[in-house]
């Protein structure tokens, strides 16, 4: 596949995407901000959204015009024709998606779905958001065994609102 894979996400300056239950009430305060942090853009670049179940049910609404694979082992009931639901091998899935040649793809998340493109090396681009916010615990955007990976910084972006976006290739 020749398709860019964009990891587009946020996370606490102490490395965490949600609570430990999954939470993401923490994020709420930043989108209500009037800030856009670079979403339509990204949008705008994007045809396709992979994204695990969990973050699927929390953000729906991001999804609205674009193809959406949610990997889930969970059934979650279909809402729309643009909506499809995949499970297995993220590699194998990715690689047997007839995808449109004209857009990128975002990686929305969560956490075990990062990592498992991460460990196939599927991510090409790395746009993450650092939070203000010391969580303490939850669930940590990187796990478990991933490969030595050496990043090139493209961009830093700070925001009025605290905020520092960071975008790696």
């Amino acid at each position: 596949m020749n398709k860019k894979i964009i990891l587009y996400i946020a996370t606490s300056l102490d490395g965490f995407i949600a609570k430990e239950d999954g939470n993401i009430d923490w994020l709420t305060k930043y989108e209500n901000s009037g800030e856009d942090y670079g979403f339509k853009e990204l949008h705008d670049r994007i045809g396709t959204v992979f994204v695990g179940g969990t973050t699927f049910r929390q953000i729906e609404d991001a999804y609205k015009g674009k193809e959406a694979y949610v990997f889930t082992k969970t059934k979650i009931k279909k809402k729309a024709d643009n909506i499809h639901f995949v499970s297995g091998d993220v590699e194998e899935i990715v690689n047997n998606l007839r995808l449109g040649e004209n857009k990128y793809i975002w990686l929305a998340g969560g956490a075990a779905l990062v990592n498992q493109f991460l460990s196939a090396d599927l991510i090409d681009e790395y746009i993450i958001t650092i939070i203000p916010v010391l969580l303490g615990k939850g669930i940590s955007l990187f796990q478990g065994k991933n490969p030595e990976s050496n990043l090139k910084l493209l961009n830093t972006k700070s925001y009025k609102s605290g905020l520092v976006q960071l975008h790696y290739v």
